[in-house]
């Protein structure tokens, strides 16, 4: 609920839909979901999610990281790091750097320097990680918008072809409409998070058969 109040635009949009539907609801008949078989369910996410896993690849491939580079030399140097770390620590309790206890070319002025290195290319890492992310979900978004707009589409696969002649035209538009940026977004939101979705379908049918 305190979501609501610190986003005014979520409560518009709520007071909006209300007003529509008290508006439109004689040409919004409710759509039954009930004739809809989670079975078909999970074959139309399994051809969305090979979809997914060839924009993915296609990304990976074609999309150029100008950051690479650095990128892997960052993480030898990380991993290098690392092992100095775990060098100058007691192998049967390495959790406190002892630094009385170390040789004199690993003073404690050296071992703070490295730490701080450490941190600056775990720093990088992170925020070209995440510019390189941000990147490559947009592309596969305007991928995914592509794709929705030529017909692959989600939604319309699993309410539709059930529940169309009993649906206003107006009803089938709007499905259309939000299906075309939901199949995008899930295109884009990468083939992780829908295995992740198919496994817990699955859950929910071996659930319901007991």
């Amino acid at each position: 609920m305190k979501a609501l109040y610190k986003n005014p635009l979520i409560i518009i949009l709520i007071v909006l839909a209300i007003a529509s539907f008290n508006y439109f609801k004689e040409y919004l008949p409710s759509v039954h979901l009930i004739n809809i078989e989670l079975s078909n369910i999970i074959s139309i996410l399994g051809y969305l999610s090979v979809i997914m896993l060839v924009v993915e690849q296609v990304i990976e491939i074609f999309v150029h990281d100008p950051n690479e580079k650095n990128k892997i030399k960052n993480k030898r140097r990380l991993e290098e790091i690392n092992r100095y770390l775990e060098s100058i620590n007691d192998p049967e309790n390495s959790v406190v750097i002892d630094i009385q206890s170390l040789p004199e070319e690993t003073s404690a002025d050296k071992v703070i320097r490295i730490l701080k290195e450490k941190k600056e290319i775990e720093d990088f890492l992170l925020t070209h990680g995440q510019l390189r992310q941000q990147r490559t979900i947009t592309i596969a978004f305007v991928i995914g918008l592509i794709l929705s707009l030529s017909g692959i589409r989600l939604m319309s696969g699993i309410i539709l072809p059930e529940s169309a002649s009993e649906l206003s035209e107006i009803q089938i538009k709007v499905i259309i409409s939000i299906d075309i940026i939901l199949t995008a977004g899930i295109i884009a939101g990468g083939s992780d998070r829908m295995h992740r979705l198919i496994k817990r379908i699955k859950e929910i049918i071996g659930n319901e058969s007991f």
